[in-house]
C-alpha cells in the first residue's frame, strides 16, 4: 500500500496526466482511481504512467492503469505469454515465465500432447484470461518463475532477452539466489556425476550435505518440464507408428492387388 506521501504524488501525477489527455476528472473520482491502484507500488505506477503518457490515447480509466502496470510487473499479454510457453518444451532453453504463464500452460499441454494445437492454444487463452483477472481482482501481483534448460551457454542469454523485453521487472537482483548461483553451474544433467566426497573427510560431507536443499530443488524444477518432453515424444512415437502401419498396409493391399491382377489375367 502506499503511504501517505506516495498517495500525495501519485494524485498529483494522475491529475496531471488526466489534464494532458484532455480529460477532467471530479475529486471524488480521482479518489476512487486512486484507492484501485494504492496496492501498486510507486516505481510500478511511475513507468505505467510514463508510457500512458507517451502512448496512450483515449480516457484513463482504471483498467487503462492497471493494463500499462502489468507491463511493468512482468505481466504478458495472452499471446506473448503463450509463444513463451511454448517454448518450455524445448528442455535445451531456459524459460524466464511467472506462476500464471505456467499454470495457463497445465491445461493446454495434454491437448497439444494429444496433437490438437487449435485447442491447445484455446485452452490457454482462455485459461491465462481466467487467471490473470482473478490475480488482478485479488490485488495478486505475477510471481517470477525460471526454468533452467540444459543448455548452460543459453542461461544468461535466456535472462538478459528477459530483462530486455520487460518480463524480469528488477534485473537480475529480482532472481532468486539459487537460480543466480544456478547460472554459473553446468548444466542440471551434469550434477548426477559430481564426485562423493572421500569417507573421514568430514569437511568434504558437510560441503555436499549443505548443497542437498539446492540440488532438490533443482531436480523438481525440472520433473514437469520432463515429463512434458516425455509426453510429447510418446506422442511423436505413436504419429511414427501410425504412418508406418498405414504404409505398411498400402504395400499389402497393392501387393494382392497385383495378385489378383494376375490371377484374372
Amino acid at each position: 500500500m502506499l503511504d501517505d506521501d506516495a498517495r500525495d504524488w501519485l494524485a498529483e501525477e494522475l491529475g496531471a496526466t488526466m489534464e494532458l489527455a484532455g480529460q477532467q476528472i471530479r475529486p471524488a473520482a480521482l479518489s476512487l482511481l486512486m484507492d484501485d491502484l494504492a496496492h501498486l507500488p510507486k516505481p510500478v505506477l511511475q513507468m505505467a504512467l510514463a508510457r500512458i503518457r507517451a502512448e496512450h490515447r483515449g480516457p484513463i480509466l482504471t483498467g487503462t492503469v492497471l493494463q500499462y502496470a502489468d507491463h511493468a510487473l512482468g505481466r504478458l499479454l495472452p499471446a506473448e505469454a503463450y509463444a513463451l510457453a511454448m517454448s518450455s518444451q524445448d528442455e535445451r532453453s531456459t524459460v524466464v515465465w511467472n506462476n500464471e504463464i505456467a499454470e495457463a500452460w497445465g491445461l493446454a499441454a495434454p491437448l497439444l500432447d494429444a496433437g490438437d494445437k487449435f485447442g491447445a492454444r484455446q485452452a490457454f487463452m482462455e485459461g491465462y484470461a481466467r487467471i490473470t483477472g482473478e490475480a488482478r481482482a485479488l490485488r495478486k501481483r505475477p510471481q517470477l518463475q525460471v526454468s533452467l534448460g540444459y543448455d548452460a551457454e543459453g542461461r544468461t542469454r535466456a535472462v538478459q532477452e528477459a530483462i530486455a523485453a520487460g518480463r524480469l521487472p528488477g534485473g537480475l537482483e529480482a532472481l532468486p539466489a539459487d537460480v543466480r548461483e544456478q547460472l554459473a553451474l553446468p548444466a542440471p544433467r551434469g550434477l548426477c556425476a559430481l564426485p562423493a566426497p572421500a569417507a573421514g573427510d568430514s569437511a568434504a560431507k558437510a560441503m555436499a550435505l549443505s548443497q542437498l536443499p539446492r540440488l532438490q530443488r533443482l531436480v523438481t524444477r525440472g520433473l514437469s518440464r520432463a515429463r512434458r518432453v516425455k509426453r510429447v515424444r510418446a506422442w511423436q512415437d505413436r504419429r511414427r507408428t501410425r504412418k508406418l502401419k498405414a504404409a505398411a498396409q498400402r504395400m499389402v493391399d497393392e501387393h494382392l492387388a497385383a495378385q489378383a491382377s494376375k490371377g484374372n489375367a
